[in-house]
């Protein structure tokens, strides 16, 4: 499969980058690592008149140490994040997570921006154009079907990033950027829940940084990942873990699922199960069914959902526990 012809802009700033992304609206995309893009072009998902390469802006790549925390550029590369002694000081499970993306290859071209900016995905969507004509146009497609629910009245395809949960549990924030305007959002408002338009970006507007607050004194974090192969697979199911702590057990806990919904999922009721008590192994078994009970996976990628939805349990307290354990 070929890429459709496209105009390629190589702005040298950002805010020239937000002038070329104003002037030419719906007809531009903004590309990277393209590790998802390119393939999604050249199956015809995505056929804009430009695309604006981001890839020489300097000034997006960066790893900088705070009194408020750590901020990272979103054309960081993952493979930077992994190395990185910064990161893997401050907030291990990041690299972790992030070691966990697809393999070296792609790491070495994906960035954080891109990854928590990834599309939905969907057997019935992510395939050829060739393959998609011989069924109704789905509604992410601008159809009025879905192809995994019977009579589902709206997109199931489910959003599949590894880093997006590990930062919405360590309270991540992320900065947005248009011509004529900023904004600072908690990462998890960057994700609609809908399988149509699941990144909830402004026209004309793109991720420019990270920003991930200091933790508690004592913590830990963990990421579980459940894919058929140890490389290149999107998760199954991905499961975060942070839990910090102090003399009394637990003070704070949060826990995000992944692979399971149109957007990262958060364990509301893990917190109130975990805060003041020590995890044991009846308190994380509560956990692990309260994340159960809020996963809904679909039948719309790799194995079943049953299989998907009981291991939530078996994931959530492998997290836990690694969790509770790193200090």
């Amino acid at each position: 499969m070929r890429l459709p012809k496209f105009e390629h802009l190589q702005p040298e700033s950002l805010e020239e980058a937000l002038d070329l992304l104003s002037e030419h609206g719906e007809e531009v995309k903004v590309i990277a690592g393209g590790t998802d893009l390119l393939v999604s072009m050249k199956q015809r998902l995505f056929t804009p008149k430009y695309l604006l390469n981001l890839k020489g802006l300097a000034e997006l790549d960066f790893i900088r140490d705070g009194n408020e925390g750590l901020r990272i550029g979103a054309l960081t590369k993952l493979t930077t994040i992994i190395k990185s002694p910064l990161v893997r000081e401050k907030f291990p499970v990041l690299a972790q997570a992030a070691g966990y993306v697809s393999a070296p290859p792609l790491q070495n071209m994906g960035t954080l921006g891109g990854n928590l900016c990834l599309n939905t995905r969907c057997f019935f969507y992510n395939q050829s154009q060739f393959w998609r004509q011989a069924r109704p146009p789905c509604f992410k497609t601008g159809g009025e079907v879905c192809h995994v629910v019977k009579g589902g009245d709206h997109c199931y395809s489910v959003y599949q990033g590894d880093l997006a949960p590990v930062l919405i549990a360590l309270e991540a924030r992320v900065k947005l950027a248009k011509k004529g305007g900023r904004r600072v959002i908690p990462l998890l408002d960057l994700y609609t829940g809908q399988g149509e338009k699941p990144i909830a970006l402004e026209a004309g507007e793109i991720l420019t940084e990270v920003e991930i607050p200091a933790p508690a004194a004592s913590w830990g974090g963990d990421y579980q990942k459940l894919r058929y192969r140890g490389a290149m697979d999107f998760p199954l199911v991905g499961v975060a873990a942070v839990l910090s702590q102090n003399e009394g057990g637990c003070a704070g806990a949060k826990v995000v699922l992944t692979a399971v919904a149109s957007a990262p999922v958060v364990v509301e009721e893990a917190s109130r199960l975990l805060e003041g008590q020590e995890p044991d192994e009846e308190i994380v078994a509560r956990v692990a069914e309260a994340a159960y009970e809020v996963a809904r996976p679909v039948a719309n990628i790799g194995s079943t959902p049953l299989y998907r939805r009981k291991m939530v349990r078996v994931m959530t307290k492998r997290a836990i526990t690694n969790a509770w354990g790193t200090e």
